[in-house]
């Protein structure tokens, strides 16, 4: 008996009574819902579950998959501009294809004013290499002097840089030698101390 007390005193009936209320709520819309999606509504009502075949559509009803087509009903508007535009530029090509080939002494004429232009083109462009030819050719005798005027400077430098070296390496020759001797006293030294 005290166990069933402890239990009831435990979990509260507003507790039990909460699970229960949420538990049969989950279940009735679970229920409802299932019923509403599987029901056709009337022709005149239009539910969340009823699709369309009116003329308000914004799709127009194919069947099949989804019972609608694929294709946005918003692009055709642009699908028709596109082929118009290109029906345009298949005329326009058609036209000069023709006035071009039409008359044979305008094309001779207009062939041999083309002709004048490329050679003009071609005089342009050597002209334009010419120039940078040029200009490469200075730049590259400017360098040239540069250089030469730094191996000059650094052969005046070498004899007073070898000269600072040569003082620098072999130093006096007396401080050498004491220095020599000293080291070898301290090496003689230290070798009797560690023999003791």
């Amino acid at each position: 008996m005290n166990r069933i007390t402890s239990f009831v005193k435990k979990n509260r009936p507003l507790q039990v009574l909460a699970v229960v209320f949420l538990s049969l709520s989950l279940m009735f819309s679970q229920a409802f819902d299932a019923i509403a999606a599987t029901t056709k509504a009337s022709s005149g009502e239009k539910s969340q579950y009823y699709i369309s075949k009116d003329r308000d559509a914004l799709n127009s009803y194919e069947g099949g998959m989804n019972n609608f087509s694929d294709v946005d009903p918003r692009a055709s508007k642009a699908e028709n501009e596109a082929k118009a535009k290109a029906k345009a530029l298949k005329r326009q090509a058609e036209k000069n294809v023709k006035n071009q080939s039409g008359n044979i002494v305008e094309n001779v004429r207009r062939v041999a004013n083309d002709s004048n232009k490329l050679g003009k083109n071609i005089q342009n462009q050597a002209e334009s290499v010419k120039d940078k030819f040029g200009e490469e050719t200075e730049n590259f005798a400017d360098s040239t002097k540069q250089g030469l005027r730094n191996i000059k400077n650094n052969a005046k430098d070498a004899g007073d840089y070898a000269g600072e070296i040569g003082d620098r390496t072999v130093g006096n020759p007396l401080e050498g030698i004491k220095e020599g001797a000293n080291n070898a006293a301290d090496s003689v030294k230290r070798t009797l101390r560690d023999a003791k």
